[in-house]
């Protein structure tokens, strides 16, 4: 249920919705439509402009706003993707929470479909189909581990109804609020990459689900320049994941794998003086599976 709202303040959302925004440019305003034009419960949008140069997001401060129940959040420096999700997910106040790309176009029906699918007991993150505003026949339906340098490649269709995943993608992902607390947020990665796929690598392991909802549809617009990411970060979040969860011979091969690329040892001095040992501590102390469990549940060969 809602929390209560206390004396003169606005009732609490279902849902909350976050955006984290870097130079989005009119995608944000059309993102922000599509969800106003989609969702039949309760919401607030909190956008995280993580140092935006653009206009993007100027009409958001006008008065009046061009859109109800949206909050914006100005962050003065780039904190990187990761950061600015756990910053708007530190404000939401719904029971409820779905991290979303700020260049997505959700279709009608999708919230409802991933609600039900949540409500289910188990359930960690649910997430709909992504498809392509650009090329529609170019659908994912989760992801997959491709490779020793946890590289990704895009699922089919299963079937009709909803199945497990391995990963889901953070274009769109719904969970409760209670669950990101539980399991401790998206992890500290640095500028763009992988908080995704070590969120939910992490919900399989401490005893939740990751399911693919094929019928709720939310499209995406895949940048042709995303947010650049030097080498060091790249493998920073690499590393990250792979120290985290896997042990012996796999993180082994990993690590042979990704060390061949530049930087590689800049990432590894900057990971030994960050606080992965605490990080992996806690979530070994929690985890109900370990990795080779979820290799051998998605026949991931690492």
């Amino acid at each position: 249920m809602p929390e209560r709202a206390g004396p003169g303040c606005p009732p609490a959302p279902e849902v909350s919705i976050v955006l984290p925004v870097c130079n989005e440019g009119p995608r944000l305003g059309q993102t922000l439509a599509a969800i106003r034009d989609t969702v039949d419960v309760s919401y607030e949008v909190i956008v995280v402009n993580d140092a935006s140069t653009d206009s993007g997001c100027d009409a958001l401060r006008a008065d009046p706003p061009p859109f109800e129940n949206v909050a914006l959040v100005d962050l003065p420096r780039r904190h990187g993707v990761a950061a600015a999700r756990n910053l708007g997910a530190a404000k939401a106040r719904a029971p409820v929470m779905a991290t979303m790309d700020a260049h997505c176009i959700p279709r009608r029906g999708w919230l409802e479909k991933l609600l039900e699918e949540l409500q289910k007991p188990g359930a960690g993150i649910v997430a709909p189909q992504i498809s392509s505003l650009e090329v529609p026949a170019a659908t994912t339906f989760g992801l997959t581990i491709r490779d020793r340098e946890l590289s990704v490649d895009w699922l089919r269709r299963r079937g009709e109804q909803p199945y497990p995943v391995p990963l889901a993608g953070c274009a769109c992902m719904l969970m409760t609020r209670e669950f990101f607390r539980a399991v401790g947020g998206f992890e500290a990665m640095r500028s763009y990459g992988m908080e995704d796929v070590e969120l939910c690598i992490r919900a399989w392991l401490l005893g939740y689900s990751v399911f693919m909802v094929p019928g709720a549809e939310v499209a995406h617009w895949f940048k042709k320049d995303p947010f650049p990411v030097g080498w060091h970060d790249f493998l920073y979040n690499r590393v990250r994941t792979a120290v985290l969860h896997f042990d012996g011979k796999r993180l082994e091969r990993i690590l042979s794998s990704l060390k061949t690329r530049p930087s590689f040892s800049d990432a590894i001095a900057s990971l030994l003086v960050s606080d992965i040992w605490e990080r992996r501590r806690l979530v070994r102390e929690k985890r109900e599976h370990d990795a080779e469990w979820f290799c051998r549940k998605f026949e991931i060969d690492l």
